[in-house]
């Protein structure tokens, strides 16, 4: 029987680079699951694992090459057990670097120029050392396995010499499992030396079952009976030892539906399958079928950076609304390589430039795109002039029109001109695309005066086109959506109806934040007494309203080396106080606030004027340090204001909010969360979408984390009135509530809005509304762990159509349709209830992990409708009991919702509830409950 799986072109650098050093990274290894657990299993030997998609799959096989210890660990801690490749029979390089490595006695004497690797002898004790080492290597690193690929290489040799070599392959193996006994033992195939290794192997993977690849003639084809004859001749007496069988085909991505069924038929045949392509840069069907839940957005880097493209501004936000990580690539040559199927929901483009600079390397990522049936949706411009891609699309181009009288055709409401703004007829920047015959269906057609015709709207099977002026209506003071972007990207892309992870509420209850920035907290009050506005905030805000507050200073505008020395022995005790409260927690706004966070790039823009400098002035700081400003002020802020108990935990963004990637690393190297930065806002004045912002920036220094929702300074004019403009802000949280609930209650100003008159009173208001609406109040710090899991989350569908979650961090709640269902209770893990309302059926999570099973109608028994503190635990322990913890800062106050009388028990302790509408309510004077139960008649 022919050998297939081997290593890839992508391995063979790998090992080439592993074989020649040493791996002794320290680290204890962690024990294993049980390998009677195991029920699924991926293999990804591309670059850049998706960690949180291979978190799905109980064991992950990845490149040591493409792995950090750091993601060796996320993918351990996101629930997965991740195996390392390792070639036992072969070794990846040239002469050179066999000597390099020691190996240069090892070696046999063939060569395997198809792989460009040289067979090694498997009775060299040098060879051996090196494998051991490299496994025991492996295991610090917190790998729980190693896949042990080649063990069939020996029979490349003469036949005089393959017995030595077979038994000098089940020495080593059996010697390793000795030296490494919780290191599990991934055998691909072995099947000459496994009936001699009892207890060795932890599993046996054998591929092309009934779907295989074709290595010389580059094509897939189908197994004959007599080989899968062969090859079960062999699995029969591990199938009688109990031993896993791991078996993986080979499909492309297209035929996604085949794969699907081959899986179903291999779980019935006894194994665990893994469908996949031969490279293994897929994301393949197991028992489990990941759920694509990315974005691939693509903007042109000559636009602008990530910060400043439309696509990012104007479509990151609906799209993260939509339960979608986004993840962003400039349209250049480094488009990623891996396969796309099984892991992208989708592509969008907003560019507007023409082609890429790259246009053949464009173009290949979107027909490789299209191959897999990957959806592409285009907005605004159209970046391809190729025919034959044209052609492919079913799109015509012509030149550009004049400017023209055009009238509507054919107009789908649906899709647009019936959002926000209406449909207004205009030539003016409209690109001359039309449909070929057969080609996507016109959503928006239009007709010139000589009779041609327009379709900047389009739907098809690939995805679809929208394009100006048809997108946006734009003026100089606001814009407007004339798409449903919502409608037009579930109908491009084909989005289904899936669990979608909600970063808004938690345990029924709108999330609340209220962060403040450290400006104006030397200025004076303009109240009886005239104090400091940090006096004024800590005593009128913070103090008197039920909401956990995070709270940063500007060290240059308290200490005695900043700005106002002369001030600081009355400013330092006032935020003393403030942090030793035990609603604050404990931020830096930054050493002398910086307005601008890429200085070198906002001096380069047009009419660049800096009407307050560049940063505060500060004696003897003349050029800014952005390790001072972070370091720096947390240090400060650590030795002189707080307590080594209540440490900085955050670096609020200060100026323009837009740091460049190595400055936020900055911020992560210091041990600081942060946020700050979009401009979220949203009033009756002007209400549109094109308000909502992202809420995350990914940067190759780690993410940055935007306010939810803007401070005052835009509410204000600018700090420059009228001031009592914020009120405005209360508009804001009802326009981002309904008809979607696309953001919490997010609170978040500056000092100085303790300074007016009229600015105190329209903080009252916010205040009261924020208290009437009764939300869970959350430190920034836990919020972004919330956000951390809105972009990690993945989601996966089980053999018998359950939903897996994982990867949700502190993130508790996903968001359903009406049409999937309700939860089972019963039969789901780590659900706790639901709240459905009219923004969208709300489900609360007890667990960063949850099997969601759904069912047609509300299940009777006891759920939790709502809760004002974090849910640590929710556990059924038969239909009527319920195990629960919660922790938090206030006294816990919780719904059932039950349509039988209950009562709940902590310590011992008998509460009863009040019941109203199906619901029973609990008040406990205790801020954590670690051992209640609900019981219910």
């Amino acid at each position: 029987m022919e050998i297939v799986f081997r290593r890839t072109r992508v391995r063979a650098i790998a090992e080439r680079l592993l074989a020649a050093f040493a791996l002794f990274v320290g680290g204890a290894p962690v024990q294993a699951a049980t390998v009677s657990q195991l029920a699924s299993v991926a293999f990804w030997y591309a670059d850049q694992p998706p960690l949180a998609e291979l978190a799905q799959f109980d064991w992950a096989v990845v490149e040591p090459g493409h792995m950090t210890p750091a993601d060796v660990k996320t993918l351990r801690t996101l629930g997965s057990e991740p195996f390392a490749y390792l070639s036992v029979g072969e070794f990846d390089g040239n002469k050179a670097e066999l000597e390099k490595a020691g190996l240069s006695k090892a070696v046999s004497p063939v060569r395997n120029d198809a792989w460009d690797s040289q067979v090694m002898d498997l009775t060299s004790q040098a060879w051996r050392e090196h494998l051991f080492a490299r496994a025991k290597a492996l295991e610090a690193q917190g790998y729980g396995g190693v896949f042990l690929d080649t063990l069939d290489s020996f029979q490349l040799l003469p036949q005089a010499q393959r017995e030595a070599q077979r038994v000098g392959l089940a020495n080593l193996l059996r010697e390793m499992h000795k030296r490494q006994p919780t290191l599990k033992l991934f055998f691909n195939r072995g099947f000459e030396v496994l009936p001699e290794l009892d207890g060795v192997a932890a599993a046996v993977a054998v591929e092309s079952i009934h779907a295989g690849w074709d290595a010389s003639a580059k094509r897939y084809r189908p197994v004959s009976e007599s080989d899968r004859e062969w090859l079960e001749t062999h699995l029969k007496p591990l199938r009688a030892k109990g031993i896993p069988l791991v078996a993986i085909d080979y499909l492309p991505p297209e035929r996604r539906e085949e794969a699907r069924k081959l899986a179903k038929r291999l779980r019935e045949e006894g194994y665990i399958p893994y469908i996949s392509t031969p490279d293994l840069n897929t994301l393949g069907i197991s028992s489990i079928e990941v759920q694509p839940r990315r974005i691939a957005l693509i903007f042109d880097p000559r636009e602008g950076a990530l910060e400043d493209a439309a696509g990012h501004s104007d479509l990151g936000g609906l799209l993260e609304y939509l339960g979608y990580r986004v993840d962003y690539f400039p349209a250049d040559s480094n488009l990623p390589l891996y396969s796309f199927s099984g892991l992208y929901a989708g592509v969008v483009t907003w560019m507007t430039s023409g082609p890429p600079q790259d246009p053949a390397a464009f173009n290949r990522f979107i027909n490789a795109r299209l191959d897999e049936q990957v959806p592409v949706a285009f907005f605004s411009g159209l970046p391809v002039e190729d025919k034959l891609l044209l052609k492919r699309l079913g799109l015509k181009r012509d030149a550009p029109p004049a400017t023209q009288v055009v009238t509507v055709t054919h107009q789908d409401k649906a899709l647009v001109g019936a959002f926000e703004a209406p449909v207004v007829p205009r030539s003016r920047d409209l690109t001359a695309v039309s449909v070929m015959p057969n080609g996507p269906t016109a959503a928006l057609s239009l007709k010139g005066a000589g009779g041609d015709v327009f379709t900047p709207v389009v739907v098809g099977k690939w995805g679809g086109l929208a394009l100006a002026p048809y997108l946006l209506e734009t003026n100089n003071e606001r814009s407007r959506w004339i798409l449903d972007p919502f409608a037009f990207l579930q109908a491009s892309l084909h989005l289904p109806s899936q669990p979608r992870p909600d970063s808004t509420t938690e345990n029924g209850r709108r999330i609340a934040t209220v962060h403040i920035d450290g400006d104006g907290f030397p200025s004076r009050a303009e109240v009886r007494g005239t104090p400091y506005a940090g006096r004024h905030t800590l005593d009128d805000y913070i103090k008197p309203n039920p909401f956990l507050t995070s709270v940063s200073i500007i060290e240059a505008e308290i200490s005695p080396r900043g700005s106002f020395p002369f001030l600081a022995r009355e400013l330092e005790p006032i935020a003393r106080e403030i942090f030793a409260n035990p609603k604050v927690e404990v931020a830096t706004h930054t050493y002398s606030h910086p307005f601008f966070m890429q200085p070198d790039k906002a001096k380069k823009r047009e009419n660049f004027n800096p009407e307050y400098g560049m940063n505060m002035k500060v004696p003897g700081y003349d050029k800014i340090d952005f390790r001072r400003e972070i370091f720096g002020s947390r240090d400060y802020i650590n030795q002189n204001l707080t307590t080594p108990q209540k440490p900085v935990k955050l670096v609020f963004w200060p100026g323009d909010a837009l740091p460049s990637a190595s400055t936020i690393k900055l911020a992560y190297d210091a041990g600081l969360k942060n946020v700050n930065g979009a401009e979220t806002i949203m009033t009756k004045a002007n209400p549109s979408l094109t308000g909502l912002n992202p809420l995350l920036r990914p940067t190759a220094g780690g993410l940055q984390y935007y306010a939810p929702i803007i401070n005052e300074n835009l509410y204000t004019n600018l700090w420059k009135g009228p001031y009592y403009g914020f009120r405005e802000l209360i508009e804001t949280f009802q326009l981002t509530d309904s008809p979607r609930r696309l953001r919490g209650l997010h609170l978040y100003y500056h000092f100085y809005s303790s300074t007016k008159q009229a600015s105190i009173k329209a903080m009252h208001e916010i205040y009261g509304y924020m208290r009437e609406q009764q939300p869970m109040s959350l430190w920034m710090s836990d919020y972004l762990d919330r956000l951390h899991g809105l972009y990690q989350a993945s989601l996966a569908r089980t053999a018998d159509g359950a939903w897996q979650i994982r990867g949700m961090d502190a993130l508790r709640t996903v968001r359903l349709d009406a049409q999937m269902g309700w939860p089972d209770l019963l039969q789901s893990q780590g659900i706790a209830g639901v709240r459905d309302l009219p923004q969208g059926r709300y489900v609360a999570l007890s667990s960063d992990k949850a099997l969601l099973v759904l069912r047609p109608d509300r299940d009777p028994r006891p759920a939790l409708e709502e809760a004002d503190l974090p849910l640590l635990d929710w556990r059924y322990l038969d239909e009527r009991r319920v195990s629960f913890a919660f922790a938090g800062q206030f006294d816990l106050t919780f719904s059932v919702r039950s349509a039988t009388a209950c009562r709940v028990e902590v310590d011992g302790q008998r509460y009863a509830g009040k019941a109203s509408a199906g619901l029973w309510t609990f008040q406990l004077p205790m801020k954590q409950v670690s051992n209640g139960q609900l019981l219910c008649n």
